[in-house]
């Protein structure tokens, strides 16, 4: 959230609200200054993928601008991804478009001989091209 386009008062009063589970809360990912990060998760020894969302009202240039700074860093810190087929183990030859791994998440999750980036059973990345 960029505080200096919403304030955190204003988020939690317009965009937090009770989990219907009665467990919890959730918030919306509209909303000026707003950008939804849902963490990866390490499952059963790998590291299924996480994700960076947002949503950008027409008109609204503060909050496209601050986006599209946020997508800028992500993309620079991060390291571009490439697809393993799971029978063969042979790596696609160009990076997966909208996908990358952090650094320590790379290190420690891709390896090309095991890779354990993953956002499903058949699906599997490695960093190492």
């Amino acid at each position: 959230m960029d505080t200096s386009i919403t304030s955190e008062s204003m988020f939690h009063r317009d965009y937090v609200v009770d989990h219907p589970s009665g467990r919890g809360w959730v918030y919306a990912i509209v909303g000026a200054g707003l950008a939804s990060l849902v963490r990866s998760r390490p499952e059963d020894d790998v590291l299924r993928n996480g994700e960076l969302r947002a949503s950008v009202t027409a008109g609204d240039t503060r909050t496209d601008e601050y986006i599209r700074e946020l997508m800028h860093l992500v993309r620079t810190g991060g390291m571009g991804v490439f697809a393993v087929d799971p029978l063969t183990s042979d790596t696609s030859r160009r990076a997966e478009r909208n996908f990358v791994a952090w650094p320590d998440a790379a290190s420690r999750f891709g390896a090309k001989d095991a890779p354990m980036l993953t956002n499903g059973p058949t699906a599997w990345f490695t960093f190492d091209r």
